[in-house]
């Protein structure tokens, strides 16, 4: 066999596994996105669930009647779980920032 035959079984064979790939390629995106939804979904409920366990010990510890301390940390952890998954969102390339030109005004 000669050199020529090689290189081309060689082509041919990178060429095979390319197109394998491509055509499984829709199903790991769907793979990937059920992934990064289910990351999505903790970076959001765990702050929240931290928030209620916190809110529950102090309504209990310190009861002020005009102050319900677990409604205060349930928003309060609703809005660190919105933070913390905008910044994973945009760490991840998900989200991308539009970033201002700086040009000269005339």
């Amino acid at each position: 066999m000669s050199e020529f035959d090689q290189e081309n079984r060689k082509t041919a064979r990178v060429l095979i596994q390319k197109a394998k790939a491509l055509n499984n390629r829709q199903y790991r995106h769907l793979t990937l996105n059920a992934a990064q939804l289910g990351v999505y979904g903790w970076q959001m409920a765990v702050p929240v669930l931290l928030g209620v366990m916190l809110g529950l010990f102090l309504d209990k510890e310190v009861p002020i009647e005009s102050v319900s301390w677990t409604l205060n940390f349930i928003l309060i952890g609703f809005i660190i779980g919105i933070l913390n998954a905008n910044r994973w969102l945009t760490k991840e390339g998900i989200i991308v920032k539009k970033k201002k030109e700086k040009g000269i005004k005339k």
